[in-house]
């Protein structure tokens, strides 16, 4: 039986490779679906632990460690994409230990935390394979913040007898050092529009003349409050976030055309769907009224709502708990970001947890996706071995002690 001591052992011996490697990431992002030096560092911490592993997609990895007995099935998940953000060379008050080395390119949301987590506990439970009964499946996923990678690994998982899955995502809304493993709704579902707005240019002299799209815009916008004070139940949260709005480009001359793009969360898919459909009704009638026509350049629905299956929460509570203390657990509020996550979730009992980095004595604790996010390297062994321990205890037939 593998014991605590044994597992806090081998995280301590880890832990220097796991900061080298998040900082590796950090300094070298790439783009979604652009993963390429990041697949290959990963295959090549793979291949020096002498493990299996397979190539998904372009750039998504499965690595395979089997135990020395017949067993279960147990996914550990990271994501790999970086963002089109320029990072600061600061947090909210101090120097980072490390910046990216691409220009315009950033892990402003953690996956190279994320990664390096996932490759330490390759590492440690690799010296564990012949006490392991079963099977660990540690998964790279490619193209997360584009949901373009995620369909192809489930589909590449299909030939094992999954049991559960694991993730764990830093969040900037705990407390550095905590983590979360509540059942239910963890984190939201998604549907992102653009929208198009079409009506007749002119000059501004004589807006009598023209179609003004940007008025029409305007009206849509105020308009669009009525379907959140009439029709979405209050009981069930629909968030609606307008990030941009582009037409014309001078003072004195309106143009034949506006957009505007978005997005809406919602933990309730059927809610989120209504509410989209209630938001195409008002552009429509609102440009109708403007003599404007509407179309649709894009929109995506992502129906992906993570919710944390009960039993799997609270084994890896109990895991947490035993092998880094009960004070490590927290909890706290459903995180209204969007996480592929969720697709696994819908295959397969599993657990996303939530691992604090918010420390504002320290500056960290800046939102996701801005050029300040940073976090305290000293969590990384934590989630870690919280991954390693849900899976060991997931494959045990006896608790650890």
């Amino acid at each position: 039986m593998i014991s605590n001591e044994q597992l806090k052992a081998l995280l301590a011996d880890v832990e220097p490779e796991v900061r080298a490697f998040r900082r590796w990431f950090h300094e070298n992002p790439e783009l979604s679906g652009k993963e390429e030096r990041t697949s290959s560092k990963i295959v090549e911490i793979i291949e020096s632990c002498g493990l299996p592993w397979e190539r998904v997609g372009d750039y998504g990895i499965i690595a395979r460690i089997e135990g020395g007995f017949e067993g279960k099935t147990v996914v550990l998940r990271a994501d790999m994409d970086a963002l089109p953000v320029k990072e600061s060379e600061t947090n909210l008050k101090n120097t980072k230990v490390c910046i990216s080395k691409t220009e315009g390119v950033s892990h402003a949301c953690g996956h190279d935390a994320h990664m390096a987590m996932m490759l330490g506990a390759i590492m440690v439970l690799n010296r564990l394979k012949a006490q392991l009964h079963g099977r660990v499946l540690v998964v790279f996923e490619q193209a997360e913040e584009l949901g373009q990678g995620v369909m192809a690994m489930l589909e590449a998982l299909k030939q094992y007898p999954v049991d559960t899955c694991y993730a764990t995502h830093v969040y900037a809304g705990l407390e550095t050092g905590k983590l979360c493993v509540q059942p239910g709704e963890r984190m939201a579902s998604l549907t992102a529009f653009s929208i198009r707005v079409k009506g007749k240019g002119g000059h501004a002299s004589r807006p009598d003349l023209t179609v003004n799209p940007l008025m029409c815009i305007a009206n849509i916008l105020v308009n669009l409050n009525s379907i959140w004070t009439g029709e979405v139940d209050p009981t069930k949260t629909v968030t609606l976030g307008i990030g941009m709005i582009n037409g014309g480009n001078k003072g004195n001359v309106i143009p034949d055309e506006g957009i505007f793009s978005g997005t809406m969360r919602y933990f309730d898919v059927e809610e989120g769907k209504k509410a989209f459909e209630a938001v195409k009704r008002v552009c429509e009638l609102v440009a109708e009224a403007h003599h404007c026509t509407v179309t649709y350049d894009k929109i995506l629905q992502s129906d992906c709502t993570v919710m944390n299956d009960e039993g799997c929460s609270e084994r890896a509570a109990k895991s947490i708990g035993n092998l880094l203390g009960d004070d490590v657990l927290s909890v706290c509020e459903p995180w209204f970001a969007t996480e592929s996550m969720g697709m696994y979730l819908m295959d397969y009992p599993g657990v996303l947890a939530f691992l604090g980095i918010r420390d504002e004595e320290n500056g960290y604790g800046a939102g996701h996706h801005t050029k300040e996010f940073d976090l305290d390297e000293a969590v990384l062994i934590r989630g870690c071995g919280a991954a390693v321990a849900y899976a060991v205890d997931t494959l045990e037939h006896e608790e650890r002690k």
